[in-house]
């Protein structure tokens, strides 16, 4: 037989038959199994139509169009052959079943109601089950979780129960905490690890309490650096954590001079340990003379941050302090002498208890009584000095919120504190500018101070080891005010390095004070930062001028600005400022700490 007459013999065959298909019409499409899904949606899914040829490669991909719509468990769809070369089409799908509850199973750190509401726009009490809703509902889930600081593992099951149809089975993995460890404590006690760390073997880990930790850590002061260590390769849904410490030098015996605003410069002698032999408690012994005489100043403290199991911490101290005030030195550049300076000689105690309500809010109660006498009051002139002897007494509570990442040169967060002080003062004599006040004898005074402290960063948050610099922008706003009567030393005083810069310490007084500073902070290094402030703020309404220290009975605020430098060294931060004030004239402040 010849090749071309049979190829053209199967050309033709084929043509007919295509040709026979496309005379053949689909008449009707019949649905059966759909309760709640509607023909209409079904059938916009379907290429195959009412009316068009009859394709019989269409019906596996009506099939599949249909299953794609995620409302059906399965689907089967079958030509059946009618008159006149006409066809209907079967359309036989399962429907899931409606959602009637939701039962979630395996969650302990987020509640239901909460998991339930992420996943309403999806899948809700009343909407058909669709398996096209199981991924964004998924990741709801996770959104929610990693919003509240949880790791949530692996989503076993979410899917209508096969005993109960209706009931929506949400099956959770939560990452729980496998050990929890620390390294690198070759001084301090583990007993004092595991009172700072609050995260437990067993519970489900959270981000914001591991951090928490960390942060409290490294709050001690007691170590350079923390960096969490974090396994989760051992167990499906369990995490190892370690802190891995670096402690740095907390105890220090010094002789030496420092540089006082008052005393201008003293001699030293301190002993401190702020995590004797690994314990966590404090001790410091302070020994300082001043260069111009009038004895010495003592001081002894002891802190106990564990003083219960509620992690109170105890602060005790007793002084005996000298205070110099130089009735020449007030607003003159003339020498001082001997005979033109007095001094205030306080001695007394203080013991104090804070407690954490939980991981950024805390309160206070203390208790300070001193008695002040003033001495060498060589001065003839009535007006250089204030003279009020006697006994000073202040309760104090307060509350402390801190939600800042870290205590020490903090780069983003908060930090508010409301204080209110009731004291008592019992007068014996006066003499100097205070001879006009009505202050002799017992009085009572109630003193309140509110402080706010915020923190801005253009750089990425601090990772868990809590390490880094950033620029920052520093914000502090502080305002105080007394009510009855008050001694001077306990008003409120602006001017010097940790209020109004470019003025000389306490150069301005009052029962009430406002301060606003703003500082940009910028890292050179890791240790050492550039710093450009402004301040503006005063105080006023209380005891009358001293010599050229003039004061305000109203509302009056001053400026001052300038450059700083701070520096981090193994005794603590540094931090030297060159303030310059709104009359031109300039001075510089040498603090041991930071500014806030």
């Amino acid at each position: 037989m010849n090749r071309r007459f049979v190829s053209s013999t199967l050309l033709l065959g084929l043509a007919m038959v295509a040709a026979a298909q496309q005379s053949s019409v689909v008449r009707e499409i019949v649905i059966r199994g759909n309760q709640r899904v509607s023909k209409e949606a079904i059938l916009a899914a379907m290429r195959t139509k009412v009316g068009q040829p009859y394709l019989q490669e269409n019906l596996e991909r009506d099939r599949q169009a249909i299953l794609d719509l995620g409302f059906f468990s399965a689907a089967d769809v079958r030509p059946s052959a009618l008159e006149n070369n006409e066809w209907r089409v079967l359309v036989d799908a399962q429907e899931f079943p409606e959602i009637k509850e939701i039962r979630v199973v395996g969650n302990q750190a987020v509640k239901t109601e909460e998991i339930v509401a992420a996943i309403q726009p999806f899948l809700k009490p009343g909407d058909v089950y669709n398996l096209n809703s199981l991924r964004p509902a998924s990741e709801a889930i996770r959104a929610l979780y990693t919003r509240k600081g949880f790791f949530l593992g692996p989503i076993e099951d979410l899917s209508p129960l096969a005993e109960s149809p209706g009931t929506l089975n949400i099956q959770l993995v939560e990452t729980r905490v496998g050990t929890v460890s620390v390294q690198g404590n070759t001084r301090t006690s583990d007993r004092v690890m595991r009172r700072l760390i609050k995260t437990r073997t067993g519970e489900t880990f959270s981000i914001p309490k591991w951090s928490a930790d960390l942060r409290r850590i490294l709050n001690t002061q007691w170590f350079e650096s923390v960096r969490s260590i974090e396994d989760d390769q051992t167990e499906i849904g369990k995490i190892n954590l370690v802190a891995d410490v670096k402690e740095g030098r907390t105890g220090s015996f010094n002789v030496g001079l420092q540089l006082d605003p008052r005393n201008s410069l003293a001699g030293i002698i301190r002993l401190s340990d702020t995590n004797f032999r690994g314990t966590g408690q404090g001790v410091d012994i302070n020994y300082i003379q001043a260069t111009r005489g009038q004895g010495p100043s003592i001081d002894l403290g002891y802190t106990n941050p564990f003083f219960d199991n509620k992690d109170t911490s105890l602060r005790v101290q007793v002084y005996s302090r000298l205070v110099f005030r130089f009735a020449n030195a007030f607003g003159s550049n003339s020498p001082v002498t001997d005979s033109d300076q007095y001094n205030e000689r306080r001695t007394g105690g203080s013991v104090g208890f804070n407690r954490p309500l939980n991981d950024a809010l805390s309160i206070g109660i203390s208790a300070r009584l001193e008695n002040v006498t003033t001495n060498n009051l060589g001065t003839t002139n009535a007006n250089s000095f204030i003279q009020q002897d006697g006994t000073v007494g202040v309760f104090s509570f307060g509350g402390v919120m801190n939600k800042r990442d870290r205590d020490l040169d903090p780069t983003r967060g908060s930090w508010a504190r409301l204080e209110i002080e009731p004291g008592f003062s019992n007068i014996t004599k006066v003499g100097g500018a205070a001879s006009g006040f009505d202050i002799l004898g017992q009085n009572t005074f109630f003193r309140t101070t509110a402080e706010y402290r915020t923190y801005l960063t253009d750089g990425p948050p601090l990772g868990r080891d809590l390490e880094g610099s950033r620029r920052v922008l520093a914000l502090r706003a502080r305002y105080g005010q007394i009510s009855g009567k008050v001694p001077f030393f306990e008003q409120f005083f602006a001017g010097g390095a940790d209020s109004l810069r470019g003025y000389p310490e306490d150069r301005f007084w009052g029962t009430q004070s406002l301060l606003a500073t703003a500082e940009i902070r910028y890292p050179i290094q890791k240790a050492f930062s550039v710093i450009g402030f402004v301040d503006y703020g005063g105080a006023w309404g209380g005891y009358g001028s001293v010599n050229n220290f003039t004061q305000s009975n109203r509302f009056s605020l001053h400026l001052g600005y300038g450059v700083g430098l701070s520096f981090r060294t193994p005794l603590g931060p540094i931090r030297v400022d060159l303030g310059f004030n709104e009359n031109g004239g300039s001075r510089t402040h040498f603090l041991i700490g930071t500014s806030f």
